[in-house]
């Protein structure tokens, strides 16, 4: 299942952690504060908890957040675009690098 990641967080730290995990996971940036790609739920659910620990841990406020959206390919071919176009293929079965700490 192809996944849109977005988020708007305060801090330079927190943000550029939670950049770093979508990284991690196989995600590719779509713009500063976007990411997207092909994750199963699994691992999707395994993203959003280890931005939720990130996020308890740090110096969050309350108007921090950040959306997980699945969607299935029938809906992006429903998409409609201005400007330049994406094609979802390129970002579908990435390998996934997991870093330890």
């Amino acid at each position: 299942m192809f996944l849109w990641l977005v988020y708007d967080i305060t801090d330079n730290s927190l943000r550029n952690k939670v950049s770093e995990k979508c990284l991690d996971f196989g995600l590719s940036r779509f713009q500063k504060s976007v990411f997207f790609g092909e994750l199963d739920p699994e691992k999707m659910n395994g993203l959003a908890d280890e931005i939720e620990q990130l996020l308890d841990h740090e110096e969050r406020t309350e108007e921090d957040s950040v959306l997980l959206s699945p969607v299935c390919m029938a809906c992006l071919g429903k998409r409609l675009v201005i400007g330049k176009d994406f094609n979802p293929e390129t970002y579908a079965e990435k390998e996934c690098l997991f870093i330890a700490e």
